[in-house]
């Protein structure tokens, strides 16, 4: 199925139901404080939505976090709504366990993102056997394309404020 929502292309419907509470449950977690139990590699974004100025949250993982530059690194399908969200205003706030941080987000270009996607894809097949136990997804991991839509990830770089303590 195939839905237009904000001049983008959605290949799947927004969950309903019981799954809608399911999708939700990690906000959730991170709301009642219980953020540490998600892991390191999980964070809640917040977001401003481009069309109305509501504010959203978005439960995402990271693919890789430098202690050194104090940023992380996410990858999104180019037509996700939190990343054409933090195309219109890249200036908003994370959530990392119970921690908040102000961050700026930065789409690297493409020298930068070919160098992201070779230390990504260099971990690749490992995550995706572990992923996949059978091993049928790893074997072809590096022949399939990125995301539901096929097209190459997009790459977003959270910055975060001079001055903070970090993880």
């Amino acid at each position: 199925m195939r839905t237009e929502r904000h001049g983008v292309h959605h290949h799947l419907p927004p969950p309903g139901g019981w799954r809608r509470h399911v999708a939700h449950l990690p906000v959730t977690l991170f709301r009642v404080g219980l953020g540490p139990v998600l892991g390191r590699r999980l964070l809640l974004l917040h977001h401003t939505d481009r069309a109305d100025g509501r504010l959203h949250h978005t439960v995402l993982e990271t693919i890789e976090y430098d202690a050194e530059r104090g940023c992380w690194i996410l990858d999104s399908p180019a037509d996700a709504s939190w990343y054409l969200d933090l195309r219109a205003a890249p200036l908003t706030t994370v959530q990392v366990g119970n921690h908040h941080y102000a961050v700026t987000a930065h789409f690297p270009e493409a020298d930068e993102a070919a160098e992201i996607m070779a230390r990504h894809d260099a971990d690749g097949p490992r995550r995706a056997r572990r992923a996949c136990p059978s091993g049928r997804m790893a074997e072809n991991a590096s022949a399939r394309p990125h995301g539901r839509t096929g097209n190459p990830p997009a790459f977003v770089r959270l910055d975060a404020a001079r001055g903070q303590r970090l993880p």
